[in-house]
């Protein structure tokens, strides 16, 4: 059943071969790979926003390709904005830029031509959406990228493209998807037994370096990044037990099966899952402070205020699931936050 559905929902390649793979798509991977590694983000932007989308509007409109030869031109385009979300610092005022440069990708849609005979205009609908309103292979693309390379990348790369995806999923860029990398990075974070950092490892890349080897000072960051940006829809899709993607994205983590919650949780967003994210979050907070890791207990502390605000603010369902949860979760000090939200009678006391 897992296969039909996910055949279904198939805009996630299962690995690097998925992707287009001719000759050209290699060459101008690597020829971005180049370009960015020697500093010519400006150059690389440009092609993308003003070159690419210009080619691949032209075939369309003017040249009258069929929207089946496009997808080798459209994968690439979605690389180079992958190397420059991960290239430029998140705190640059270009990292901004691209994030505009694909809103406004978005906006140059839909493609139409006139249908043959003049009856009419045809649309450009690719197998994963419509050229360029629903932003086809993008959100799939990323979703692959980040599943590859998210333990190789350095620690600044990994928040820089986490920090990018964030950004664009908070404008609900291709309706949600971007949100299947959220459920990634909390799964990679908080639902995997890693130590906080034992001192072998290092942030810089590390072609060598698996997913297993990721301990809690590689992914923190991406994790915050994803809840600073993007908190209101992690919130949301919780609410609504979100899970529109592929059971290999969607199904949760060792630890969290395991747990109370998990057991009560459907795959996807929930606010069961969402209530176990908290609770680790709030233990690694002590875990740093025990550790004297201070850059990491700072962050989770502020993880912890991003999500208990969000929850808050929204006066989202997941303050009835801990009110609905029983004693266990009202005694559980690691979600004391929620318990002033659900009884804030008590805190007054």
């Amino acid at each position: 059943m897992h296969h039909l559905r996910d055949s279904l929902l198939g805009s996630v390649p299962k690995d690097s071969s998925s992707l287009s793979t001719g000759d050209y798509v290699l060459r101008d991977q690597e020829d971005t790979r180049q370009s960015v590694a020697r500093g010519e983000i400006a150059h690389v932007r440009e092609t993308a926003f003003g070159n690419r989308t210009w080619a691949i509007t032209s075939r369309y409109c003017s040249v009258a390709d069929g929207v089946d030869t496009l997808e080798d031109y459209i994968h690439p385009l979605w690389y180079m904005y992958y190397e420059l979300g991960r290239s430029i610092s998140c705190e640059a005022p270009e990292h901004e830029g691209i994030v505009l440069d694909i809103l406004r990708i978005q906006g140059m849609g839909p493609l139409t031509r006139p249908s043959p005979g003049g009856r009419g205009i045809d649309i450009a609908r690719t197998v994963d959406g419509a050229l360029w309103t629903d932003l086809p292979f993008f959100a799939g693309d990323m979703v692959n990228l980040w599943s590859i390379n998210r333990a190789t990348m350095s620690g600044a790369h990994r928040l820089n493209f986490a920090t990018f995806l964030a950004k664009l999923a908070s404008a609900r860029v291709a309706k949600d998807r971007l949100c299947q990398v959220a459920l990634l990075v909390l799964r990679d974070l908080f639902e995997i037994g890693r130590d906080l950092r034992t001192g072998e490892q290092t942030d810089d890349e590390d072609l060598h370096r698996g997913t297993r080897n990721l301990e809690v000072f590689h992914l923190l960051p991406a994790a915050v990044a994803w809840l600073r940006e993007a908190s209101h829809n992690i919130v949301l899709l919780s609410d609504l037990y979100w899970n529109d993607c592929p059971s290999d994205v969607s199904k949760g983590g060792r630890d969290f099966l395991e747990s109370e919650l998990g057991q009560r949780s459907p795959a996807g967003f929930s606010p069961w899952r969402y209530m176990f994210w908290l609770k680790r979050l709030a233990q690694i907070r002590e875990e740093a402070k025990e550790a004297n890791e201070k850059a990491l207990e700072s962050l989770a502390e502020d993880g912890c205020e991003y999500m208990v605000n969000m929850v808050r603010d929204k006066n989202s369902e997941i303050i009835r699931a801990y009110k609905n949860g029983g004693d266990s979760l009202r005694q559980d000090k690691h979600l004391s936050c929620l318990r002033e939200l659900a009884y804030p009678e008590d805190s007054e006391e």
